[in-house]
């Protein structure tokens, strides 16, 4: 019987004009997002490897001297990733490039050529098209599932053949996902089938995981709106008056709770500005050259001939070593509190099943804030991993006082032969190479999210559950 109600749900929904224009509407998005992602990506993967290959280049030029490859500036850049088909996770607004060298590293930073004002506005992708326009689609095939069947007196009918009323539920439920998924995965289709015969990348394995793991909790997303549909059509005497509730509500899940997210952070967690980071690093710098003394006699000195008594090689070592160090740490923590600024504003969104659902998704494929702080962790473990580089050639050197500070004094008169001046080959150069995350990763980072998505269906269930057993048909 259960199947027999699926059937009906199935056929009212394709003869009516709802799914039709629903149909069509889906379609032509994911078709246009994938137009859209096509021209985007490969403008974003050329940009990639233009910088990439210029910063390649300066560092091989830098490598006649070790000592220069110690004090050479790198700038290295985050790669596009092909999975912002899927969710793009507001990557134009985060910093994609972080310029260091062995001893400091700055705040990762924002170089983009694009126009200035597009970041501001979210990329059409799958996770944009399904958390706004097909959460809408569920409410519109549900809405009238109770209350619509209700004035039409057929509800009264079915249950005069005492049909369980929870089979009821579970045939509008399961018509309704159904239905569903036809513009789905319809859409999805055409989108994959634009962008694979673009050429534009190859997809492998694990990016083809990643994507049925995200059609998985789209299904996942989607279904709780079903339930919530049903709910408020069982508590609504009229199809108008749930149509007008679940308006409201989609409002307030779907756009106003999550936008309230930037609003949250900006209360309860404030950042030091630019100005104010400078002004602690010049601060911290002065302390210590004031106090130079502590580093040892003379650390403060500076003389043209390194075996000068006023000179001290291992004291000057250290207290550059010291301010190279505060100066990281100061940095170091304010990137942790802008980093926090954002979590916290994205916890309290937790609210919305939408919120919840592009953050499990953006876990997954490996984009939005939780990327931009471990590209900023890759490239610091990158720069030590060259530090001990540059240490371990330059104790080759017999020629080298092996003091490796921040101080260039390796020309002119002042050439101390704090490092070695020996060529490097670049093969044996430690190159950056951004990672992503294990899908095992991934998941772990999703996980709560997706538990949350299970949380939201349980409790939507239960709710329509328990009141279309109330639900008077008369």
């Amino acid at each position: 019987m259960i199947w027999h109600i699926v059937r009906k749900e199935i056929m009212d929904n394709f003869l009516s004009l709802r799914f039709m224009l629903s149909l069509i509407l889906i379609i032509a998005l994911f078709a246009a997002s994938s137009f859209i992602f096509i021209g985007s990506y490969r403008q974003q993967s050329q940009d990639y490897w233009e910088k990439t290959n210029k910063n390649l280049s300066d560092l091989s030029g830098s490598l006649d001297r070790l000592n220069d490859l110690a004090f050479f500036q790198q700038q290295v850049f985050r790669k596009p990733k092909f999975l912002s088909l899927c969710v793009e996770g507001y990557e134009k607004s985060f910093p994609n490039y972080v310029k260091f060298d062995i001893f400091t590293i700055g705040l990762p930073e924002v170089r983009s050529s694009v126009n200035f004002t597009f970041p501001h506005f979210s990329d059409v992708n799958w996770v944009f098209i399904i958390s706004l326009i097909l959460s809408f689609v569920a409410f519109v095939f549900t809405f009238d599932s109770m209350s619509g069947e209700k004035e039409a007196g057929t509800l009264r009918l079915m249950l005069a053949n005492t049909i369980p009323r929870y089979n009821i539920l579970l045939g509008k439920y399961l018509g309704a996902m159904l239905t569903l998924c036809i513009p789905l995965l319809i859409g999805l289709l055409a989108s994959l089938i634009i962008v694979i015969t673009s050429n534009v990348s190859g997809i492998n394995g694990l990016e083809w995981l990643k994507m049925l793991i995200i059609v998985i909790l789209s299904l996942l997303y989607l279904s709780l709106f079903v339930f919530l549909g049903i709910f408020i059509s069982s508590r609504a005497s009229h199809s108008a008056n749930s149509m007008v509730a679940l308006l409201l509500i989609w409002v307030s899940l779907v756009i106003l709770i999550p936008s309230m997210g930037r609003t949250i952070s900006d209360m309860f967690v404030k950042t030091p500005t630019r100005v104010e980071l400078n002004k602690n690093i010049d601060e911290a710098d002065r302390e210590i050259w004031d106090n130079h003394e502590r580093y040892g006699k003379n650390a403060g000195n500076s003389t043209a001939d390194a075996n000068d008594p006023m000179m001290n090689l291992p004291a000057r070592s250290r207290l550059y070593n010291a301010r190279s160090n505060t100066k990281n740490q100061i940095i170091d923590e304010h990137h942790k509190r802008m980093i926090a600024q954002a979590l916290t504003g994205r916890n309290y969104t937790c609210l919305s099943p939408t919120a919840v659902y592009r953050r499990a998704a953006e876990a997954i494929v490996g984009v939005g804030i939780g990327r931009c702080a471990d590209f900023y962790q890759q490239a610091k473990r990158y720069q030590e991993n060259l530090k001990e580089f540059i240490r371990s050639k330059d104790a080759e050197d017999p020629k080298s006082r092996h003091f490796i500070f921040d101080e260039d004094c390796s020309r002119g008169s002042f050439d101390w032969h704090t490092i070695s001046k020996k060529p490097v080959d670049f093969d044996i150069v430690p190159k950056f190479q951004e990672r992503d995350l294990a899908i095992g990763q991934s998941l772990k980072l999703a996980i709560w999210d997706i538990g949350l998505l299970i949380l939201f269906n349980l409790v939507f269930f239960a709710g329509s559950f328990v009141s279309f057993l109330r639900y008077d048909v008369r």
